[in-house]
């Protein structure tokens, strides 16, 4: 049975992620903000903050005596706080930078060693140019440094599978805070979640755009 762990495991695409790999026949490890949300199905369920290196270490700590290693890792995590740059104050501007950027920078860099060779680690990025708009500036420049930061992950462990997702306008919870409407075109978070799966199955790697 292959084993995966959901950061952000109560958001659209985590909950639909942790669903879609539950059919599938996977023991899946979940991490949200408020573990109540993570769906029931998951085989085992943490609290984490995207701050919180401490709660980070425990889960690595655990999932090294659960598992045998993971087969697929995804970070969903993230936020979005709409504000324009005059009005924004640092915190809220570091509450999305945590959420987005050093949330998968901490996490990678305590449990992607814990991804077996030929293994998936993905990440929930954006296409950039789309969010560069007025009250978007925070989420925009968070997104934009995923890029890089996948980058330079692969070049780090050549033997995983580093895939950066772009999936455009996702239809979850993300537009009760987005300056905008959402798209009548959205994607629903299965589409995403089987998508990933899919890019998996491959075993492909890079910039997977949907």
């Amino acid at each position: 049975m292959p084993d995966a762990l959901i950061w952000g495991a109560s958001g659209g695409i985590g909950q639909a992620l942790v669903s879609e790999l539950d059919v599938a026949g996977w023991r899946i490890f979940a991490a949200a903000r408020d573990k109540a949300t993570i769906p029931s199905v998951a085989y085992e369920s943490y609290r984490f903050d995207a701050a919180d290196q401490s709660a980070i270490k425990d889960i690595a700590m655990d999932l090294a005596h659960k598992t045998g290693g993971l087969d697929l890792w995804v970070y969903a995590a993230g936020e979005l706080q709409a504000s324009l740059i005059r009005k924004m104050g640092p915190d809220a501007w570091s509450a999305v930078l945590r959420s987005n950027l050093y949330g998968a920078f901490l996490t990678a860099s305590q449990t992607v060693h814990l991804v077996k060779d030929g293994g998936q680690a993905t990440f929930i990025g954006a296409y950039v140019d789309h969010l560069i708009l007025p009250k978007m500036g925070a989420y925009a420049v968070a997104k934009a440094g995923l890029e890089p930061l996948v980058q330079v992950l692969q070049k780090e462990n050549r033997k995983v599978n580093f895939t950066l997702v772009k999936p455009g306008a996702v239809d979850t919870d993300f537009w009760n805070n987005a300056p905008f409407k959402m798209p009548a075109d959205a994607k629903s978070p299965t589409v995403v979640a089987q998508a990933i799966i899919t890019q998996f199955e491959s075993g492909k790697r890079g910039v997977l755009g949907l």
